[in-house]
């Protein structure tokens, strides 16, 4: 790929998505060998939620790089994302048989087992692909008390606007009541209780966040969630 058409990907994905994808598809459809090509394409779905067609794209991209171990990352925190979790398992232990010590990987199984419940678990595996990569950060955790009376402080001052909302905090979100797992933050049950969904707002934020940054996340999001209403 020329790497001007990468330069304005990676400008269409922050300024218009659904651009991006008509571009990358193109791109595709012009040098349809290259697997880079098929990459760029699954990141301009992805950044247009459009999940199962990424899926799609990276499925041509490892069908011309089957040994690009990060595509099976990939695709396991995009299946996980969705809910399907064994088909996501499949991708792990696919990317396994390449390279068990990936830590791309490692954090691929940790977010897959966070999104099922399993917290203890899925913490240990963030901590193992930290410690192989440090650029693979474990998420910030932050004391669930005073994440609870951080969020209950925004929502305070935002009640003084006229909007008053009840939160209730959970982990992730189930899957039985929800399609997105893992983009999933805020969620309006009804108009006057609004679900937090903790560790997905804690995996944007690096390790030395602290308790304000995640007030600040949590406006930010809560902001776009009513623009969105």
């Amino acid at each position: 790929m020329r790497r001007s058409d990468m330069d304005e990907l990676e400008l269409l994905m922050d300024e218009d998505p659904a651009e991006a994808v008509v571009l990358a598809r193109r791109i595709c459809g012009e040098i349809p060998s290259d697997a880079d090509a098929w990459g760029w394409l699954a990141d301009a779905h992805i950044a247009s939620g459009q999940f199962d067609e990424a899926l799609a794209a990276l499925a041509e991209y490892v069908r011309r790089d089957p040994d690009w171990i990060e595509a099976y990352a990939q695709r396991a925190g995009l299946m996980a994302e969705l809910g399907r979790f064994d088909a996501a398992a499949i991708e792990l232990e696919v990317g396994r048989a390449l390279d068990s010590e990936s830590p791309r990987l490692v954090r691929a199984e940790a977010l897959c087992l966070e999104l099922q419940g399993k917290l203890q678990e899925a913490d240990a595996l963030y901590d193992k692909a930290e410690t192989l990569d440090p650029a693979e950060e474990a998420p910030t955790r932050f004391d669930r008390s005073k994440a609870r009376q951080a969020i209950q402080g925004v929502l305070r001052q935002v009640a003084k606007s006229g909007l008053k909302l009840t939160a209730v905090v959970e982990e992730v979100p189930k899957k039985g009541t929800a399609k997105k797992l893992l983009s999933r933050q805020l969620e309006l049950q009804d108009e006057k209780t609004l679900v937090v969904y903790l560790r997905n707002l804690e995996r944007e934020l690096t390790g030395d966040a602290e308790i304000e940054d995640l007030a600040e996340l949590f406006e930010d999001r809560l902001a776009e969630l009513v623009d969105a209403n």
